[in-house]
């Protein structure tokens, strides 16, 4: 499944496939824009098996590369910023 982001970090957990990335766009006024952070940055949840968006999130800093990992029902996530994101499931 095509996917308009372009994913920098990405982890498999359990059904779901985790990325995280600038969007996938290349503007004409200013194509390092994606690249370089300009155009923001998203965490995407897919459904493995599919490949259908589950959530979607945004993302205050670009991660970096291989940036994501899955743990005890936790995803971890480590941006150009330098900051450490745990992200866990709301009950």
């Amino acid at each position: 499944t095509k996917v308009s982001l372009r994913a920098q970090a990405m982890v498999l957990a359990d059904d779901r496939l985790f990325m995280a990335g600038p969007p996938d766009e290349i503007p004409e006024d200013d194509p390092y824009a994606s690249f370089e952070g300009r155009l923001g940055a998203q965490l995407w949840a897919v459904s493995a098996s599919d490949g259908k968006k589950l959530a979607e999130y945004s993302l205050d800093a670009l991660p970096v590369f291989d940036g994501l990992i899955a743990a005890k029902g936790k995803l971890y996530l480590s941006s150009q910023d330098g900051t450490l994101t745990c992200f866990a499931a709301v009950q």
